[in-house]
Protein backbone atom coordinates (compact mmCIF):
# COMPACT_ATOMS: atom_id res chain seq x y z
CA UNK A 1 0.00 0.00 0.00
CA UNK A 2 2.83 2.52 0.77
CA UNK A 3 4.34 1.81 -2.52
CA UNK A 4 1.27 2.53 -4.04
CA UNK A 5 0.90 5.94 -2.54
CA UNK A 6 4.65 6.84 -2.97
CA UNK A 7 3.89 6.35 -6.85
CA UNK A 8 0.60 8.31 -6.65
CA UNK A 9 2.37 10.86 -5.47
CA UNK A 10 4.77 11.38 -7.94
CA UNK A 11 1.91 10.60 -10.28
CA UNK A 12 -0.03 13.71 -9.76
CA UNK A 13 2.91 15.98 -9.21
CA UNK A 14 3.91 14.70 -12.79
CA UNK A 15 0.33 15.62 -13.97
CA UNK A 16 0.57 18.83 -12.15
CA UNK A 17 3.74 19.85 -13.33
CA UNK A 18 3.11 18.75 -16.96
CA UNK A 19 -0.01 21.40 -16.51
CA UNK A 20 2.16 24.19 -15.59
CA UNK A 21 4.85 23.33 -18.25
CA UNK A 22 1.95 23.60 -20.64
CA UNK A 23 1.09 26.99 -19.34
CA UNK A 24 4.38 28.34 -19.94
CA UNK A 25 4.97 26.69 -23.40
CA UNK A 26 1.34 28.95 -24.38
CA UNK A 27 2.93 31.96 -23.04
CA UNK A 28 0.33 31.80 -20.35
CA UNK A 29 2.29 31.71 -17.01
CA UNK A 30 2.44 35.08 -16.46
CA UNK A 31 -0.83 36.09 -17.94
CA UNK A 32 -2.67 37.59 -15.44
CA UNK A 33 -5.83 35.87 -15.61
CA UNK A 34 -4.80 32.51 -16.90
CA UNK A 35 -1.29 32.25 -15.13
CA UNK A 36 0.53 33.64 -11.89
CA UNK A 37 0.62 37.22 -13.17
CA UNK A 38 -0.85 38.54 -9.75
CA UNK A 39 2.16 37.55 -8.37
CA UNK A 40 4.48 38.91 -11.10
CA UNK A 41 6.28 42.41 -10.96
CA UNK A 42 4.52 45.01 -13.44
CA UNK A 43 8.01 44.79 -14.99
CA UNK A 44 8.09 41.23 -15.91
CA UNK A 45 3.88 41.19 -17.17
CA UNK A 46 4.96 44.55 -19.61
CA UNK A 47 8.21 43.60 -21.01
CA UNK A 48 7.97 41.17 -23.34
CA UNK A 49 11.16 39.81 -23.33
CA UNK A 50 10.94 39.48 -19.89
CA UNK A 51 7.70 37.75 -19.81
CA UNK A 52 9.09 35.24 -22.76
CA UNK A 53 11.99 34.54 -20.51
CA UNK A 54 9.94 33.91 -17.61
CA UNK A 55 7.20 31.90 -19.58
CA UNK A 56 10.34 29.72 -21.09
CA UNK A 57 11.70 29.40 -17.61
CA UNK A 58 8.53 27.90 -16.81
CA UNK A 59 7.80 25.48 -19.26
CA UNK A 60 11.38 24.23 -19.39
CA UNK A 61 11.44 23.63 -15.29
CA UNK A 62 8.21 22.02 -15.32
CA UNK A 63 8.75 20.03 -18.09
CA UNK A 64 12.23 18.38 -16.03
CA UNK A 65 10.28 17.91 -13.18
CA UNK A 66 7.37 15.83 -14.69
CA UNK A 67 10.24 14.23 -16.70
CA UNK A 68 11.92 13.39 -13.35
CA UNK A 69 8.81 12.20 -11.62
CA UNK A 70 8.36 9.58 -14.11
CA UNK A 71 11.09 7.05 -12.95
CA UNK A 72 10.25 6.91 -8.93
CA UNK A 73 6.49 6.67 -9.81
CA UNK A 74 7.23 3.32 -11.98
CA UNK A 75 9.46 2.40 -9.41
CA UNK A 76 7.24 2.28 -7.00
CA UNK A 77 4.14 1.02 -8.94
CA UNK A 78 7.29 -2.09 -9.77
CA UNK A 79 6.96 -2.95 -5.84
CA UNK A 80 3.49 -2.00 -5.48
CA UNK A 81 2.64 -4.62 -8.19
CA UNK A 82 4.30 -7.91 -6.42
CA UNK A 83 2.21 -8.80 -3.43
CA UNK A 84 4.72 -9.24 -0.88
CA UNK A 85 6.61 -6.05 -2.27
CA UNK A 86 7.56 -3.28 -0.27
CA UNK A 87 9.85 -0.33 -0.73
CA UNK A 88 12.91 -0.61 1.78
CA UNK A 89 13.58 1.98 4.08
CA UNK A 90 16.92 3.35 2.42
CA UNK A 91 15.18 3.65 -1.14
CA UNK A 92 12.22 5.64 1.03
CA UNK A 93 14.78 7.97 2.58
CA UNK A 94 16.52 7.98 -1.15
CA UNK A 95 13.27 9.12 -3.04
CA UNK A 96 12.22 11.54 -0.08
CA UNK A 97 15.06 13.35 -1.04
CA UNK A 98 15.07 12.81 -4.43
CA UNK A 99 11.66 14.71 -4.00
CA UNK A 100 12.99 17.49 -2.45
CA UNK A 101 15.39 18.28 -5.12
CA UNK A 102 12.36 17.58 -7.90
CA UNK A 103 9.78 19.98 -5.85
CA UNK A 104 12.63 22.18 -5.68
CA UNK A 105 13.18 22.43 -9.10
CA UNK A 106 9.31 22.80 -9.82
CA UNK A 107 8.96 25.66 -8.06
CA UNK A 108 12.00 27.45 -8.28
CA UNK A 109 10.50 29.22 -11.71
CA UNK A 110 7.50 30.64 -10.00
CA UNK A 111 9.62 31.94 -7.19
CA UNK A 112 12.16 33.24 -9.82
CA UNK A 113 9.54 35.31 -11.53
CA UNK A 114 8.55 37.07 -8.52
CA UNK A 115 11.12 38.78 -8.26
Amino acid sequence: MRAFLVALIFILVAIACALAAAKGFRGTATSSTEGWGAEIPDTTRTDPARRKRANDLVAWCETTAALLCLPPACYALWVAADPEGEIPLPILIGLACYSVAVFSLAGYPIEKIKR
